[in-house]
């Protein structure tokens, strides 16, 4: 057998071994966003394990080999709680959500210790006992309306969260960061809302008629008063009621628009006035 058809036998062999490989192994191509964790399987004997080294580019894996991906850059986790009590038993709807992140390069201690459903297995029971737990300790409008109040609301509950991933981590390495906790809404139910809004309308009604009422106590006040200085101003001059009259219907006139007053004559009951306009 001559030198190149070895070579040609030779490269056939190897061309066939890659082909084999590429229909029995397989590749991991983690995106930019994210980070693989391998569990490994022997193919003939010994246990299951996790690699501990992460994949962040493209890997071939044997065929018993299977990859988790887990996103490493910051993720918004949404929660909505319905009927929540507060302290005063108010049913309460609240909107709130958390800022995590899975740490970069820790995802083998991340799927080794806490599996592919960490989040639902141990962060979200967590977070929505301690909602539901400092929720009972407020009060509704504090938490629909005072922001103050709100800020150490959110704050109380990453600082309790972060202590529950420490305390976790002391056992075993638990990887994530609890960076932000944020409540970003709460409302009564809508029972609940439907009563405060006629228990506010109704207030609202109240509250009209007692200013009307004072309006009218006031204006009463006013004429009652405006009576006592008449009556002192016509016992001072020693003027009949008609005389009065007379003179303020002067008063009424002189400031009509247009009124001009040229000649006051008379002094007995009936006195005259020329009006020009």
């Amino acid at each position: 057998m001559n030198a190149p058809r070895k070579i040609w036998i030779l490269a056939g062999i190897v061309a066939a071994v890659l082909v084999a490989s590429l229909a029995f192994f397989s590749f991991v191509n983690p995106s930019y966003d994210e980070e693989a964790a391998l569990k490994m399987k022997p193919i003939f004997f010994g246990s299951t394990r996790v690699d501990d080294e992460p994949v962040n580019s493209i890997t071939l894996v044997a065929p018993t080999t299977t990859a988790v991906y887990f996103n490493i850059l910051p993720q918004k986790m949404q929660f909505q709680f319905d009927d929540l009590l507060s302290n005063d038993n108010t049913p309460l709807d609240v909107n709130m959500y958390m800022i995590i992140q899975v740490k970069k390069g820790q995802t083998p201690d991340l799927l080794r210790n806490y599996g592919e459903n960490w989040f639902e297995n141990f962060i979200e029971p967590y977070f929505r006992n301690k909602v539901r737990e400092y929720v009972s300790s407020c009060s509704p409008f504090d938490l629909m309306s005072n922001r103050e109040v709100l800020a150490k609301f959110d704050d109380r509950i990453k600082q309790s969260m972060r202590n529950y991933v420490a305390a976790l981590s002391r056992k075993a390495n638990f990887p994530i960061d609890i960076q932000q906790v944020i409540t970003d809404r709460v409302m009564p139910n809508k029972e609940q809302l439907e009563e405060m809004n006629k228990t506010a309308a109704s207030i609202q009604a109240k509250q009209t008629q007692e200013k009307r009422a004072e309006m009218e106590l006031a204006r009463a006040k006013a004429e009652r008063n405006k009576a006592v200085a008449d009556k002192a101003y016509m016992t001072e001059l020693n003027l009949s009621p008609a005389q009065f009259i007379q003179l303020r219907a002067w008063d009424v006139i002189e400031k009509k628009n247009g009124a001009n007053i040229d000649v006051l004559i008379g002094g007995g009951e009936t006195p005259m006035w020329n009006i020009r306009r």
